[in-house]
């Protein structure tokens, strides 16, 4: 079997308050991490896709990254100008080594923060 490479740029974004103190929130999309996150990246297999869909969790896509304890499942994942919620999030047996994180289809726009 192949070793997989995280070959692939992402950003980690996560929802946060950007305004001024005394006015109304607004929420924006901002990177959790400064410079850029490294990842091994690719769509579901037809069997993964089917088992999460078996359970009623829309998954298609899989990105595997080095450890971080700062990534929770409201989180959006930008690869390619496109945008991706992170629906689940394996931390593979409980090993500090990496992440797989599972995200939805992908979006040309990042959605409205909740």
């Amino acid at each position: 079997m192949q070793k997989k490479l995280k070959d692939k740029k992402i950003e980690i974004l996560k929802g946060q308050n950007v305004a001024e103190p005394g006015n109304m929130p607004r929420y924006e999309w901002a990177p959790i991490h400064t410079g850029t996150l490294w990842a091994y990246v690719r769509q579901l297999s037809a069997r993964e896709y089917y088992a999460a869909m078996a359970v009623q969790n829309e998954e298609e896509m899989l990105f595997v990254i080095n450890w971080r304890n700062d990534i929770k499942p409201d989180m959006l994942v930008k690869y390619k100008n496109r945008y991706y919620n992170i629906k689940r999030i394996d931390t593979f047996e409980g090993y500090k080594s990496n992440l797989q994180l599972y995200a939805d289809a992908g979006y040309d726009e990042a959605p409205p923060v909740n």
